[in-house]
């Protein structure tokens, strides 16, 4: 698996684990089981983790393209983070980083969530 769950009161944690999404066929499986945690998740706040990724090809920011639809089809509040400074370039120069909420850390995603009333202190 290329995905590592990791629920927490009211989001979920999507960790990706590969150094390197490059390939078509990485991309498809990540695509793939992302899918099925997202239709199987009960969880209306979702955190895509890049803490492990190093290298993400364009091919991949299409497959989060269709994440992110998707997302938007279950009514699922996305937000990224952790994201190297190279990647994060990317988003910027295909203006992808307008399309996606991104966020340094997993913190300041919590604190987002919370700042925008989707989540409850307790």
């Amino acid at each position: 698996m290329s995905l590592q769950c990791i629920p927490s009161g009211e989001f979920l944690t999507i960790l990706l684990t590969d150094a390197k999404i490059l390939d078509a066929p990485l991309i498809e499986q990540i695509h793939q089981e992302m899918a099925k945690i997202i239709g199987e998740t009960e969880q209306r706040n979702v955190i895509l983790d890049f803490r492990e990724v190093k290298f993400l090809s364009s091919a991949a920011l299409g497959m989060l393209i269709l994440v992110n639809k998707m997302c938007k089809e279950y009514k699922i509040n996305l937000k990224l983070c952790n994201i190297e400074p190279d990647i994060a370039q990317i988003f910027k120069i295909t203006g992808m980083n307008k399309v996606f909420a991104i966020y340094k850390t997993a913190e300041d995603v919590h604190a987002a969530f919370q700042k925008e009333g989707l989540i409850v202190q307790k």
